[in-house]
């Protein structure tokens, strides 16, 4: 056969988040999806699968494998998809609803979190937690052929901003897994509501932090921040009759960290020195990240020559009844 001239390049792929109604089931072309403002992602590939080996037997002529000792594993498979993506409040609310159902401002993660729906995704059984997440022209065929992951969940959302970095844009990364089989084929949404990038005006950037940046009241001269939500998710058994997909997946608890980087100074100390909760406030004036009761972990020091540093990794808990809320992430005034 002929050498094939196909190849795939970033500059001609989007990447779209579509909204599932039932797992295993594909966003349909009328459904609502984002594109998102990616900076640059990642999948695994099509043929997600490791080799299963049985070991060797003893004797002569059972020292080599045959055909009947070394089997493809898809029975576990577990595609990962990673964006890396402009904090725009669409982006934003979006993934905080993948990963904790609440996908409008103020994006709030609750005590209570996960619902019984969000935490039990059955394969068939109507659920919106799951997102099909396609790829324009990402196939092995090139332009005009796309490939998309059906039912991904979410497991992670970290939102990185840095004062002298790209901007003071913050960053977002969001980690989806699925245990569906990956997809090669042409995906065309038409009808229903596509927001496409051009819509996604209004961007979380470090230099409109012009209100104050508080940690337990003090005023943070805030250099650099960082923000992290995970939960784990496991797939649930297998239909080896159709592609091994999975029953379906189970989710475990939430853990929220986060770190500052901010002006060694006398207003810090005060701040670091909390025993219990301490109230973290970042705030725009629209976008706005709220954490009640922030836990203080073991601070460090950057001797940097333009002024030392104070790095403060926290750990974001709920006080009081399930419905307190943990950390919050506004998106809009």
């Amino acid at each position: 056969m002929a050498k094939s001239v196909t190849f795939q390049t970033g500059t001609n792929s989007s990447v779209v988040i579509g909204t599932e109604v039932t797992p295993g089931t594909a966003t349909a072309a009328d459904g609502t999806t984002l594109e998102m403002p990616v900076t640059e992602y990642s999948f695994t590939e099509l043929n997600k699968h490791t080799l299963g080996i049985a070991p060797f037997r003893s004797g002569i002529g059972g020292m080599t494998q045959s055909d009947l000792m070394v089997k493809q594993q898809k029975h576990d498979r577990m595609h990962e998809i990673s964006l890396t993506f402009h904090c725009s409040a669409q982006a934003i609310d979006r993934v905080c609803l993948a990963l904790f159902g609440d996908g409008a401002t103020p994006n709030a993660l609750l005590g209570s979190m996960p619902t019984e729906v969000q935490s039990h995704i059955k394969h068939g059984v109507a659920n919106i937690t799951p997102v099909t997440i396609w790829f324009e022209n990402a196939g092995h065929a090139g332009l005009g052929t796309d490939m998309y992951f059906t039912s991904c969940v979410c497991t992670s959302f970290t939102m990185t901003g840095d004062v002298g970095s790209n901007g003071g844009i913050v960053m977002g990364t969001a980690t989806f897994v699925t245990g569906y089989a990956a997809t090669e084929a042409t995906l065309t949404f038409t009808g229903g509501t596509h927001t496409l990038l051009t819509a996604q005006t209004t961007i979380f950037n470090m230099h409109d932090m012009t209100t104050a940046q508080t940690l337990d009241g003090e005023d943070l001269v805030l250099y650099s921040f960082d923000l992290n939500i995970s939960r784990p998710v496991t797939r649930i058994s297998f239909d080896q009759g159709n592609s091994f997909r999975p029953a379906g997946y189970a989710v475990g608890g939430y853990e929220v960290t986060g770190s500052l980087t901010c002006s060694r100074d006398g207003e810090i100390v005060d701040a670091i020195d909390k025993v219990d909760g301490a109230i973290l406030s970042l705030d725009t004036g629209v976008f706005h990240i709220t954490a009640p009761d922030c836990m203080i972990d073991e601070t460090s020091i950057n001797f940097d020559e333009d002024g030392w540093k104070q790095v403060v990794p926290f750990r974001c808990v709920y006080s009081g009844a399930t419905s307190s809320t943990v950390v919050s992430i506004a998106t809009a005034a």
